[in-house]
Formats: C-alpha cells, structure tokens, sequence
C-alpha cells in the first residue's frame, strides 16, 4: 500500500491529504466546543484543535509526511495554566 497511510479507522489516507485530514479534525473539534456548555470540556476542545492545526501546517510544509496519524498526536495538557 505504498503512498498511503493507515488511520486509526483502519482506512487508508493518501499522503497529499494529510493536512486535509488534520484540518478536518481540527474544524471537527472547534464546532465541538461551541456546543457544549462545560467550560473544561470547551478548553479542551479548543487546545486539541490547536495541536491539530498545528499538524496540519507541519504535515503541509513536510515532503516527508509521517508514516503514521500517531506520530502527531495531541500533546498532553499544560497542568501550569491557569485555570479558568
């Protein structure tokens, strides 16, 4: 299956539209967050459409797209931030 890349479905993503795919996610998790009425979870929504976002514009910049979605997971939170 060369040229391709295997999500966590089990579906296979062709290495051009990898950003794509991030920006989708991170579009997914923006709409996400102005749906719900729980502050934590709407900051979480909003942080991991960042990550994603960020994925996007490396996977856009990078001819050496990674060879999995897992090597550009979402970071883990910054426990120092304030709290809202």
């Amino acid at each position: 299956m060369s040229g391709y890349i295997a999500a966590k479905t089990r579906r296979a993503v062709p290495e051009q539209t990898l950003a794509k795919a991030y920006e989708e996610r991170a579009e997914d998790c923006s709409r996400a967050a102005q749906g719900t009425d729980d502050p934590v979870f709407r900051r979480l929504l909003l942080m991991l459409a960042a990550q994603w976002k960020l994925a996007a514009q490396e996977a856009a910049k990078s001819k050496d797209a990674p060879t999995s979605l897992a090597s550009t997971q979402p970071q883990p939170l910054d426990e120092s931030l304030p709290q809202r």
